[in-house]
């Protein structure tokens, strides 16, 4: 290989990774900056919707809510109780007996005063472009407000957007959030505008939920809930 053809492989390749180092940096920006107006703090600025989205979250071996989970479902039962929604869509992680997301969330609002018929559950939410996916496609979810912490909400708002559903983000306390969560999140909100662009599936759809109709969670004691 001659000096010239070393010289402008070398060049492709630098070519190639600052396009990569600007995707990195630029795509979270533009996500955010998308998400700006749609994210509220204050439950009086938030607009009625039908669905109150809760994304699951790490759960105890007692059988509660961990405690940013725990922090999730709170901002559910406000957003209820202010008659700001009227139904909860509970979408997570129930791919093992040992870790049922959902029943411990369920559990939770439950306890403190939803109505069981007011309560719907994604049991394949395994990651947040599922949930957003299922919610469109399985549950005919057309309008939600997405309950979550203020550094996962642009990413999941865009992703639900782009699926037709009109949503907002709600979070009562925007200052919570560990650094390596936030890390996290700047290279999963890449990989998210990735997987809209090339409207990734989801791994399992099913039969479609008639969320007009009876509740489809089922329905499990957590023995240890309450102790």
């Amino acid at each position: 290989m001659t000096l010239i053809n070393r010289f402008f492989t070398k060049k492709r390749i630098l070519i190639f990774v600052f396009l990569c180092f600007t995707t990195i940096l630029s795509v979270p920006l533009y996500v955010k900056h998308k998400a700006r107006h749609n994210i509220f703090a204050n439950v009086k600025n938030v607009s009625n919707a039908e669905f109150a989205i809760v994304l699951g979250a790490g759960i105890k071996r007692n059988g509660t809510p961990g405690t940013y989970l725990q922090k999730r479902l709170d901002d559910a039962l406000i957003l209820y109780s202010n008659k700001k929604v009227e139904k909860i869509l509970l979408t997570g992680d129930n791919g093992s007996v040992s870790h049922d997301e959902i029943s411990v969330m369920n559990n939770y609002l439950t306890i403190n005063g939803i109505p069981q018929d007011k309560i719907f559950a994604d049991y394949a939410g395994f990651d947040t472009y599922s949930s957003m996916e299922r919610a469109d496609k399985i549950f005919d979810i057309s309008d939600a407000i997405i309950v979550s912490q203020y550094y996962h909400l642009p990413r999941t708002i865009y992703i639900a957007r782009n699926k037709g559903i009109n949503a907002t983000g709600f979070v009562t306390n925007s200052q919570y959030g560990r650094r390596a969560y936030k890390f996290r999140e700047w290279f999963a909100t890449v990989k998210s505008v990735f997987d809209c662009l090339i409207n990734r599936k989801s791994k399992f759809y099913g039969k479609k939920v008639n969320t007009n109709g009876k509740s489809n969670v089922v329905l499990k004691q957590l023995l240890k809930a309450n102790r």
